[in-house]
């Protein structure tokens, strides 16, 4: 195994082990306290860690060749799960929000499962048309519908978050792949501007948020309560923290500590050095990402291996600027940390497959972005027409 394999399992683990920790000191007294078990929400999290394993297994040793061959099917499941989430009697309706399938006790979150299946389809359908991607009316046209109506079915529930998450992923994928800039930052400035002012006007609570994140202190009882409870906790670990199990944000001050706002116990709980820790981590396996995306064997993994190092790097940085108060509050989880069944196993299962490029890399290179028409799409084993 070489050293960016390696790498990238002990920083995955070490994550984990993480979160399997926090999971367990951020919820067990609201686990007692609502299901009457202090171990509730571990003993779920571990069954999710454990499918979250099986399905890393599945990424990392199914070729992504192959998958990437089935790049309709792919789209056409993740476009069939946002619009299938959006139906009101299929899609659970929580805090204003339909973004859940309920299944008796548990759920899935559409999104999360799209995630991935976005980053291999788009990819696999960029290389198909290597050829024609640079073009206006067969490259980007085709391009931006697919990645502009994935963002919009998730921005429609509302999910504003993850959209604006999508956009940054799907968008570079499509530019590294060939993609002109020129035809898709005049798009850009039309769309972006277009539904931030749209999200504006219909949703009250993102006036709120923003109101509340614009103000000079926000309201301690009000819509500013979580994120001035999550500075408290941060604040109060000092350098080294209070230790493992020890801090107070989780006796109830705290809502979320153990999903969304679980980075604000590790500041309390681990100090800033622990908080700097995870960090670290973090930009590590951004890095390793990078290392692998330049040095696969073809444009095909690194279009995955870009889309999933992004999806990964780009989800902890919001993550941890919500909990800081960097940005507005927006409801989205830290990686391999936060306790969540969804999240968990499709980001395992992204990172299995960041894995299988990295099994098939050569000596490190640059990513090729080319603006020419090219004969390799038959190298890749994908068709050169979609």
């Amino acid at each position: 195994m070489d050293s960016a394999r390696r790498s990238l399992l002990i920083l995955i683990g070490a994550l984990l082990a993480v979160g399997l920790v926090m999971v367990y000191s951020a919820s067990f007294v609201a686990a007692e306290k609502r299901f009457g078990s202090p171990t509730f929400f571990l003993e779920r999290h571990c069954i999710y860690l454990l499918a979250g394993c099986m399905a890393f297994a599945v990424g990392a040793l199914t070729d992504y060749h192959r998958l990437a061959r089935k790049w309709r099917w792919l789209l056409f499941l993740a476009f069939s799960l946002l619009a299938l989430v959006l139906i009101p009697g299929l899609g659970e309706k929580l805090n204003g929000a339909r973004r859940w399938f309920s299944f008796g006790p548990l759920t899935l979150q559409p999104s999360e499962v799209a995630k991935p299946l976005l980053i291999v389809g788009l990819a696999g359908w960029a290389v198909s048309r290597r050829d024609l991607i640079g073009r206006f009316r067969d490259g980007f046209l085709p391009g931006a519908l697919l990645a502009g109506g994935a963002v919009l079915l998730v921005a429609l529930e509302p999910d504003l978050g993850t959209a604006a998450l999508l956009t940054a992923v799907l968008g570079s994928i499509l530019l590294v792949s060939g993609i002109r800039p020129s035809h898709m930052l005049p798009a850009l400035l039309v769309a972006v501007p277009m539904g931030a002012l749209c999200a504006w006007s219909r949703l009250e609570y993102i006036q709120a948020r923003i109101a509340e994140f614009a103000s000079a202190r926000p309201d301690p009882l009000g819509r500013g309560y979580q994120v001035t409870q999550s500075l408290i906790a941060q604040g109060s670990g000092g350098l080294l923290g209070t230790g493992i199990g020890q801090g107070n944000a989780k006796l109830l001050f705290l809502p979320e500590a153990h999903n969304d706002f679980i980075f604000a116990l590790i500041g309390e709980e681990m100090g800033l050095i622990g908080a700097l820790a995870i960090i670290g981590c973090f930009a590590l396996l951004v890095w390793q990402g990078w290392r692998i995306a330049r040095s696969a064997p073809d444009l095909l993994g690194s279009l995955i291996a870009l889309g999933v190092t992004l999806m990964v790097g780009l989800q902890a940085a919001m993550n941890i600027a919500v909990v800081t108060r960097s940005i507005p509050t927006k409801g989205i989880s830290l990686p391999l940390i936060s306790y969540g069944g969804s999240s968990l196993i499709f980001t395992l299962f992204a990172l299995g497959l960041l894995l299988n490029v990295a099994a098939h890399r050569t000596p490190a290179q640059p990513i090729e972005v080319s603006r020419r028409p090219v004969r390799d799409a038959a190298a890749l084993s994908l068709p050169t027409r979609a």
